[in-house]
């Protein structure tokens, strides 16, 4: 037995002793306990979704592309190791997914999109998801929202952490953590690298007959450093950080070119993302002052020549530059019993210089947002938000949403949660300015979401349960999309009625026992988006699936620790997606006996027939 706990017994007993010394009789009253059969969790409205501190330590060596592809219900649309990996939330486009690093959007201003292959799970302590009304402190997420976010440590001490990983086609990756979390004082480095030959074989599917080739031309190196300083002040937190990376990365040619040696095609980017963050606190609420520059650089090169002659078929070399400029300042007060207002006001300034563009382009956003919510009654929650933007000095209207969660009082282990949202995404600087082809005209997509959530949710001893399945609708008017024209250039128009509405289904659960625990999570979403413009009608297109958006995708993960020790498994499947909306888009293969029976006979007189005949047909029609 340890010493301290015998002295801690001895003086114990001591004390009982003295009691007993003093009176001769002590009469205790009967005590009852009484526990609820299943232990369930507060009511939250089912708006969010943070992955689990597990999943995160299991794939910090990966990208987030890769996280969200097995324990998300996003779909992920990936170009492969090296490549570009753009997120479909809900059955919306890469565009209309918000990404947030602690609040800051990380979309670019030129492109409106993120490329989740360049951000390592490594640099993030905390990655959740938010749909419908749950993204409605920030424009842009028709969709939904990802969230990166670092915490605060204090009083931790030393840390050094050092991964390393090796893997087939030369793939090397190094991570490494390194601070100290005083009391009052903190700072911490993360550095990684990650590179690949990435010249897998593969089965080129292109050529006549089909041969087995190696992958060229698709050598990657990704490496960045983030600094992180806090320092406690009473009651108030000022935190610095700052994300600088580097991506190179070189692009391989697609099927049919592979024999094109005469081609060189690669992107370089970079981007210094720097914040820094004051907070302060009182007994009822808090006040956050964030301050961030973004500096970013994005070049894209091709080069294509003619074998023959070496003269140039195709040449671009596209540079973007970016500063963004965020100011935010957050407020939380409560109110009175439950009750809480939360307020948002933020600017933004887009400064973007681009060999693409005439000039330089500028865009200022302005946000005032204000959130009130709490318990109108017993078992229930409603939150109700409004959100009034300006850009460029023009008025975009007001964007309210509604969030009301019930929990049932005779059976609490089940909730639901109905929410309404409506949401805004301003045209890209690409989709506006892009030569040849920029839109200035262009409208502001303008999304109305409705849906409802149930969930099932237990705890008994060691075993512990959530089930959780919804659906949702969406409408999206002036969905921009790039059409094509007679100069040979494609032109983005407001031109689609986009309908989208699905149904998602979650898992979560887990057994733990003395040194045992065993975990199992996973997600279905049945999804469909269909364009029921006027335009789609006369084109027939109306009714069809979206291109590249799956109607089914699955994941599931499960993982088995014993002590220190972890054994897991990764499920992901992703249900047929089409690339036209001709039904008849693959192959046909067609069989025809004339004939059958062979017999002699004439159409004519005296004009001969065949006999039995056969005929077969091939078909590809794109």
């Amino acid at each position: 037995m340890n010493r301290y706990f015998r002295v801690i017994v001895l003086i114990f007993l001591g004390m009982m002793l003295s009691q007993l010394h003093a009176q001769d009789t002590i009469l205790l009253q009967s005590v009852e306990v009484i526990g609820d059969k299943e232990s369930v969790e507060t009511l939250k409205p089912l708006v969010a979704r943070k992955l689990d501190t597990l999943v995160l330590q299991s794939k910090s060596t990966s990208s987030l592309s890769d996280l969200l592809i097995q324990h998300s219900p996003v779909f992920i649309k990936t170009y492969g190791p090296g490549g570009t990996s753009t997120a479909s939330f809900r059955g919306t486009t890469a565009s209309h997914t918000l990404v947030l690093w602690n609040g800051f959007q990380l979309n670019a201003p030129s492109l409106g999109q993120v490329d989740f292959s360049t951000i390592p799970v490594f640099l993030a302590d905390d990655v959740s998801l938010n749909w419908g009304s749950g993204t409605s402190n920030n424009s842009g997420g028709l969709g939904g929202a990802v969230n990166i976010d670092n915490t605060h440590h204090f009083g931790d001490g030393f840390l050094l952490d050092l991964k390393q990983t090796y893997g087939s086609f030369n793939t090397l990756g190094s991570f490494i953590t390194v601070g100290n979390y005083g009391k009052r004082f903190s700072f911490r480095v993360k550095a990684y690298r990650n590179s690949s030959d990435n010249d897998f074989e593969y089965e080129n599917l292109a050529t006549i007959p089909h041969e087995t080739m190696k992958q060229r031309n698709a050598d990657f190196v990704d490496y960045g450093v983030m600094p992180e300083m806090s320092v406690l002040l009473g009651k108030s937190v000022i935190s610095v950080s700052s994300w600088n990376q580097w991506n190179n990365r070189n692009l391989p040619p697609i099927m049919p070119n592979v024999f094109n040696l005469n081609s060189e095609e690669w992107t370089r980017d970079n981007f210094s993302r720097n914040f820094v963050s004051f907070k302060t606190f009182w007994e009822t609420g808090s006040l956050q002052l964030k301050s961030a520059a973004f500096v970013e650089n994005q070049r894209y090169f091709l080069l294509t020549r003619n074998p023959v002659t070496d003269d140039s078929v195709t040449f671009i070399n596209s540079q973007n530059h970016a500063l963004i400029l965020h100011q935010i300042a957050n407020l939380e007060q409560h109110l009175y019993q439950s009750w809480t207002l939360k307020a948002k006001l933020q600017w933004d300034n887009e400064q973007v210089r681009s060999n693409n563009y005439t000039g330089q382009k500028l865009r200022n956003l302005v946000s005032a947002y204000a959130a009130i919510g709490g318990e109108p009654f017993d078992c229930a929650q409603l939150n109700l938000t409004a959100r009034y933007d300006w850009a460029d000095g023009k008025g975009m209207g007001l964007f309210p949403t509604a969030t009301f969660s019930y929990q049932m009082p005779f059976y609490k282990a089940l909730s639901f949660t109905l929410g309404y949202s409506h949401n805004y995404r301003n045209p890209s600087l690409n989709d506006l300015y892009w030569y040849p082809g920029g839109n200035p005209d262009l409208l502001p997509e303008n999304g109305r979401t409705v849906d409802l959530a149930v969930k099932y949710g237990l705890q008994k001893g060691p075993f512990k349960l959530d089930l959780r399945t919804g659906g949702y609708f969406s409408n999206v008017k002036n969905w921009i999309q790039w059409m094509p024209t007679s100069y040979r250039f494609w032109v983005p128009e407001n031109v689609s009625k986009v309908y989208a509405r699905g149904i998602e289904n979650h898992i979560d659960a887990a057994f733990v026992k003395e040194d045992w625990k065993v975990t199992l999570s996973g997600n279905y979403v049945f999804t469909v988006t269909t364009d029921e413009s006027e335009k789609a009608v006369a084109q027939g297109t109306n009714g069809k699936q979206l291109i590249y958006i799956p109607r089914h995708h699955a994941n599931v993960f499960l993982n088995t620790q014993w002590k220190t020790w972890n054994l897991s498994y990764t499920v992901e499947v992703t249900g047929r997606r089409s690339t036209s909306y001709n039904e008849q888009e693959f192959f046909a293969f067609e069989l025809r006996c004339n004939n059958l029976t062979d017999k002699d006979y004439q159409n004519v007189i005296w004009r001969a027939m065949p006999g039995r005949s056969f005929e077969v047909m091939g078909e590809f029609r794109y």
